[in-house]
């Protein structure tokens, strides 16, 4: 079966092309109605024009030093005066929180009663979007756009090793920001078009999505402090196979990997399989292997590979987690696999070529185990391509 892109282009199949996928609606919800959302808007070109990061990666919570945002005058003005405008234009939308980060942002809202006839979210973020590009130009904030461009600018140049200026800063490979952001298009949008909505359901949900909009400073420090643990590569091959991959890539080149494998059932018992003598005892084999240092590796798709893999992170355990969903530029994981990323102890793969795996749920539960089992034999770090295509 063909995985590579080029394989697949032979065949005159379409592969799967990883997209960055922030403008999807829910087809099923009323947006007019009641409801909870995380938004989430990014700057055009992802210029880091609402101010900079700062602090210690080791500071504890609550210490002065913990990582935080230090915000620009463009990032107070949309805090300040132009955050507060949505409750006060439309009493029925609560911002339950912002976290404001450089180069975009996310708002907690909840939409506590039906909107006007006629409204929907999405006139009220477009309103509120419009209103962040209007601060930006200058409206009323005569300085706002130029203070937030030599923000962008300076942080650029101090990322590249240099404040001598902007031909400094070309020099050192740091881009002149476009024209979008310089002024040449006087009234082009502050932000990307369209918007990021995840509708939130549930209350453990939301505890977690309230952790993920405090904890954005760290996460952002913790991936350019620690550049090695949290690698994104949007295309290497590992064997005859495409992944994209996020994590501590370095786990790739370990020599012993052991693939976790169960079916959902035992064959003689019929029981499910996690309820088994034998698994107990493989379980325990697989996670005392680890401890000595072997990589899992496995998909985690059955409940026994599942709990396994679970426990293997939890006592930060070097583990290869294979998973269907694709990884884009801006791809991030979950707090509880990011944290293990960020440890060294985790790397996650998404393989290319999906669109043409079988259709079963049988079928591809064995394919990517089929992956796992090819990534455990592929033990020489000769035999990875890695580079820095896109698609």
């Amino acid at each position: 079966m063909p995985t590579s892109k080029d394989e697949l282009l032979r065949r005159g199949l379409t592969p799967h092309e990883i997209q960055h996928n922030q403008h999807r609606r829910a087809e099923w919800q009323d947006y007019g109605g009641t409801g909870l959302y995380m938004i989430t808007l990014c700057i055009e070109g992802r210029h880091p024009l609402f101010g900079h990061l700062d602090g210690n990666i080791s500071a504890k919570r609550g210490q002065a030093d913990f990582p935080h945002i230090v915000l620009s005058p463009l990032g107070r003005t949309i805090l300040e005066t132009e955050l507060p405008k949505i409750h006060r234009f439309y009493p029925q939308i609560e911002v339950w929180q912002a976290a404001i980060m450089p180069d975009h942002l996310h708002l907690l809202l909840y939409v506590a009663k039906p909107l006007p006839e006629g409204k929907r979210l999405g006139d009220i973020i477009r309103s509120f979007k419009g209103g962040c590009s209007r601060a930006w130009w200058g409206g009323g904030k005569g300085t706002a756009r130029e203070t937030a461009q030599e923000t962008a600018q300076e942080t650029a140049l101090k990322s590249a090793g240099t404040t001598a200026g902007t031909a400094a800063g070309t020099a050192a490979g740091v881009p002149v920001l476009s024209s979008a952001v310089t002024g040449a298009a006087k009234r082009a949008s502050l932000f990307e078009a369209g918007y990021h909505d995840r509708i939130i359901k549930r209350p453990g949900m939301l505890d977690n999505i309230k952790r993920y909009m405090s904890d954005n400073p760290l996460r952002a420090l913790m991936r350019r402090q620690l550049p090695r643990l949290m690698e994104r590569r949007l295309h290497l091959r590992i064997g005859a196979h495409d992944y994209a991959a996020y994590g501590a890539l370095f786990l790739l080149k370990r020599a012993e990997k052991v693939q976790v494998f169960f079916h959902r059932r035992d064959t003689a018992t019929g029981l499910p399989t996690e309820q088994t003598e034998a698994y107990k005892h493989e379980r325990e084999r697989l996670l005392a292997e680890a401890r000595e240092g072997v990589v899992l590796v496995s998909p985690a798709i059955s409940k026994g590979e599942k709990l396994v893999i679970d426990t293997a992170i939890e006592e930060h355990l070097p583990v290869i987690h294979l998973q269907k969903e694709p990884i884009a530029q801006y791809w991030k994981p979950e707090l509880r696999r990011f944290e293990a990323c960020a440890r060294g102890s985790l790397l996650i793969l998404a393989p290319w070529g999906q669109d043409d795996a079988p259709s079963s749920d049988y079928s591809r539960f064995h394919r990517i185990n089929d992956l796992a089992s090819d990534i455990c034999t592929n033990t020489d770090a000769l035999l990875l391509n890695i580079s820095d295509y896109k698609t």
